[in-house]
């Protein structure tokens, strides 16, 4: 039975359920094409990619992550599901686009694109009055997120890494390689870098803003100051002065060249932190250079010196 005020009550019955779920969406389409003509039209003319660019253009800019955020933005509007008209997108069609996604990047990076195509058609529909009856988004089954990764250098991949970046047309990426691996930085928060940000004195980088929101200081080793001297003699406009498509192009070249497998750029992070700890420094002094507010978050870091409390037991 399909009632709706103002409207003749309609009611037919099945021997299954489905048909007549089938049945209701079909009599309440037709409702909505008679008393709504307009919003089908809207609907069938309008695509995916129409609102991303819209979300991109006015709320992207907004955000303290818009660089970020912008980037993502852009590889999604490549794909070939931002060109479908928002009357054909359904819970199948992501689910699809998660599936195509998986055989070809991780987990965590069709949860956070499947993420943003939800906000994106949250924000047309409670903000834009696009006559979205539902995010079709809700339904489709997310992928699980992975475990976190505990992947080093192994010996002998420092220098693999230094000669592939000199090798090729690349040898940016070096700097910005040993950087990460002085300072723990992210890559976003590394090309982010303004030089007003820096306090070569004090040996100092200030992030004004970070993944987790907050504001930080982060100081520089010696060999960092250096990395940052050498590019302000050389007067570059920025401290690295690159996007994040061609540090993501040239990092893949490097370790393509240099023939190691399984490394990711944010495994430099964790590489950074983990030689922290083997330095000796403790947790609260590791989570300055960091960044990270919640202790915890460095717990499955000190194992790395048990074998130091060991010695120190005996």
């Amino acid at each position: 039975m399909v009632r709706r005020s103002g409207q003749k009550t309609v009611s037919q019955t099945f021997s299954k359920k489905v048909d007549a779920v089938a049945w209701s969406k079909s009599i309440e389409a037709n409702l909505d094409i008679a008393e709504h003509p307009h919003h089908v039209i809207e609907l069938a003319t309008t695509t995916l990619s129409d609102l991303i660019e819209r979300y991109r253009d006015t709320v992207t800019p907004t955000k303290k992550s818009a660089y970020q955020e912008r980037y993502r933005l852009e590889r999604l509007l490549r794909h070939p599901v931002t060109k479908l008209t928002l009357d054909r997108l359904t819970t199948g069609v992501f689910a699809s686009y998660r599936d195509e996604r998986l055989k070809s990047v991780g987990s965590q990076q069709v949860r956070h694109d499947l993420l943003a195509f939800g906000v994106i058609l949250r924000t047309a529909r409670l903000d834009w009055d696009v006559p979205l009856k539902e995010v079709c988004l809700d339904a489709v089954r997310k992928p699980k997120m992975p475990p976190s990764r505990d992947r080093r250098l192994y010996p002998g991949e420092y220098e693999a890494l230094r000669e592939a970046a000199a090798a090729g047309n690349t040898q940016y990426i070096w700097d910005v390689i040993d950087f990460a691996l002085e300072t723990a930085m992210r890559q976003a928060e590394i090309i982010g870098l303004e030089w007003k940000h820096i306090n070569f004195r004090g040996k100092i980088a200030f992030l004004p803003m970070t993944k987790n929101g907050f504001s930080r200081e982060v100081p520089l080793t010696t060999r960092a100051v250096g990395i940052l001297g050498e590019h302000a003699a050389a007067k570059l406009e920025a401290p690295f002065p690159y996007s994040i498509r061609m540090v993501q192009f040239a990092w893949s070249k490097t370790i393509h060249r240099a023939g190691i497998d399984d490394l990711h750029f944010h495994d430099l992070r964790h590489e950074a932190i983990s030689r922290l700890f083997e330095k000796g420094l403790s947790i609260p002094e590791t989570a300055v250079v960091s960044g990270h507010r919640d202790f915890r978050m460095l717990a499955r870091y000190t194992h790395l010196r048990a074998a130091d409390v060991g010695r120190k037991l005996d």
